[in-house]
């Protein structure tokens, strides 16, 4: 059994997998807590896992809790996931492969084994993030823009009398009042660009992408889109269990 692991910039996301398959998931928020802890709370009574594969976009200090931890734990050293010139069918087109972001490497992958064809893998987690992927399994590119969270702290931060939404309101084009006014509009503001940027994707290319959506405020965005968008809470992780089976 390998435990596959994606920490994002505020949240981590996990699953036990057997081969491909994922038997088990979870998820927690790190940002603000002490991760060694939440692992504790999360993993507490776990087997040994025969491999944790990793990836993490939260920096170095959160890679070393996590390995000391391991290593306490179950005697073992996490793998960390970086993006190579090609895996698993897919060609990376960044010029220094590694600079593009493990979490967007192992979303592409799962994405083009998902749909097959021409795919435009969506991440909305802080950073909204979009790649496009021919056929072939050719990386086109891709763009990363704030998410919707970042844009409302945005907004707050740098602006007197605007303060984050503290409930979710739904999405509407005519609010009235302030915090559905934020939660609103950032949220149509990332859609928009969504639908754009997958328009002008298509047109430039003449590839008709399917479009996969993933992280953690795809539930939100995903009602909003003109485009047609399959939703796939898992896909990170599906992607790191392909690459593991690479190994």
């Amino acid at each position: 059994m390998k435990l596959l692991v994606d920490i994002g910039n505020s949240s981590v996301k996990w699953a036990l997998a057997r081969g491909q398959q994922l038997e088990t998931t979870g998820r927690f928020t790190h940002r603000g807590n002490v991760f060694a802890a939440l692992a504790e709370q999360a993993w507490d009574g776990m087997v040994a896992p025969d491999q944790v594969l990793v990836t993490n976009v939260a920096g170095a200090g959160i890679a070393d809790t996590l390995c000391a931890w391991a290593g306490r734990r179950w005697q073992t050293s996490p793998q960390f996931i970086r993006a190579g010139r090609q895996a698993a069918g897919v060609t990376n087109a960044y010029p220094i492969p590694e600079q593009l972001g493990a979490d967007r490497w192992a979303a592409m992958i799962a994405a083009w084994h998902a749909a097959g064809g021409a795919v435009c893998a969506v991440d909305c987690g802080s950073a909204l993030t979009l790649d496009l992927v021919d056929p072939a399994g050719a990386h086109r590119g891709g763009l990363i823009l704030p998410g919707v969270t970042m844009m409302q702290q945005a907004l707050s931060a740098n602006t007197a009398d605007l303060h984050l939404p503290q409930d979710e309101h739904p999405a509407v084009p005519l609010a009235t009042g302030t915090a559905a006014a934020i939660s609103s509009g950032c949220r149509y503001a990332a859609a928009a660009a969504v639908d754009r940027i997958v328009t002008d994707m298509a047109a430039g290319t003449g590839l008709q992408p399917e479009v996969i959506i993933t992280g953690g405020d795809a539930q939100r965005l995903a009602p909003l889109l003109r485009v047609a968008a399959r939703h796939d809470a898992d896909l990170v992780l599906k992607g790191i269990a392909i690459l593991a089976g690479e190994n």
